[in-house]
């Protein structure tokens, strides 16, 4: 069936010792198969190769752990936004292995929903993970409803308050994405901090000066909201976050939203290379 779900963790659960930060564990490993498995003449990861190897099952039994995991455990909201991020990030690459997918995850149909992992004995897709638990049970773009409604027992691990540069850590496997890291509790509005400075002045903003014009990457546009109620306070969020000494000075000067031009970047969904 074209919407049904696939659990990528499903199977016997090893028996080793469960890490509090198994997700991080899982994101280690993975990165090491992508490193390990890179083309450099085709200048992109052989995900077939990747899946075929020893290394991969040890990653998959891995994540049968997360069977096992007890949510409950994560206690302060760095904890708790470090896990997901961390467990998106490779239940994303994990699916892109188990599908096989060769140029884009738009391959699948309503990939970022049908892939799950077992956790407790609760299910998880990318969604849920990004909309439903770091987003504070906002709604998806282009949706009328939150995902979990009702008495649905993941409610209880929403975030209460939503960091908006969490879209800057998220990697979705496509070539627009922000680059993929590991993200550790104790450190982690540095790394937060980190990761929007990267993407922002690696292409997720274009500015021109000159014709008072701004191009943004599409996730402001997708979680406007996120950033800010309006124009003026979503480039009060971005202006920090340049290097550009004269961009952060354009945007400042410029908050109201009135004086420039804005538009969105279209979104590269091919499959990022690394």
């Amino acid at each position: 069936m074209m919407n049904e779900p696939i659990l990528l963790n499903d199977g016997e659960v090893p028996a080793a010792r469960l890490r509090k930060d198994v997700a991080a564990e899982l994101q280690l490993r993975i990165r090491q198969l992508q490193h390990d498995f890179y083309d450099s003449r085709a200048d992109r990861v052989d995900y077939l190769a990747l899946s075929q190897s020893a290394d991969f099952a040890a990653y998959c039994a891995c994540s049968r752990l997360l069977q096992e995991y007890d949510l409950q455990q994560l206690n302060s909201p760095a904890e708790k936004t470090a896990f997901w991020i961390n467990l998106y990030n490779v239940i994303v690459i994990h699916g892109v292995i188990e599908m096989g997918i060769r140029d884009s995850v738009k391959e699948v149909r309503n990939f970022f929903r049908r892939l799950r992992y077992r956790i407790g004995e609760m299910d998880f897709s990318p969604d849920d993970m990004e909309h439903g638990i770091l987003r504070g049970n906002r709604r998806p773009p282009n949706s009328l409803f939150p995902l979990f409604r009702g008495r649905d027992r993941r409610l209880g691990f929403t975030m209460e308050t939503v960091d908006p540069r969490i879209h800057f850590s998220l990697v979705c496997a496509s070539s627009s994405c922000p680059p993929i890291d590991i993200y550790r509790a104790e450190n982690l509005d540095n790394a937060l901090e980190i990761a929007g400075r990267t993407f922002l002045n690696s292409g997720g903003i274009k500015i021109d000066r000159e014709k008072k014009s701004v191009s943004l990457s599409r996730i402001f546009k997708w979680y406007a909201a996120d950033f800010g109620a309006t124009t003026a306070e979503r480039l009060k969020f971005i202006a920090p976050l340049l290097y550009d000494e004269k961009d952060r000075e354009f945007l400042e000067m410029n908050q109201d939203g009135m004086k420039i031009d804005i538009d969105y970047q279209e979104y590269d969904w091919r499959l990022n290379r690394t």
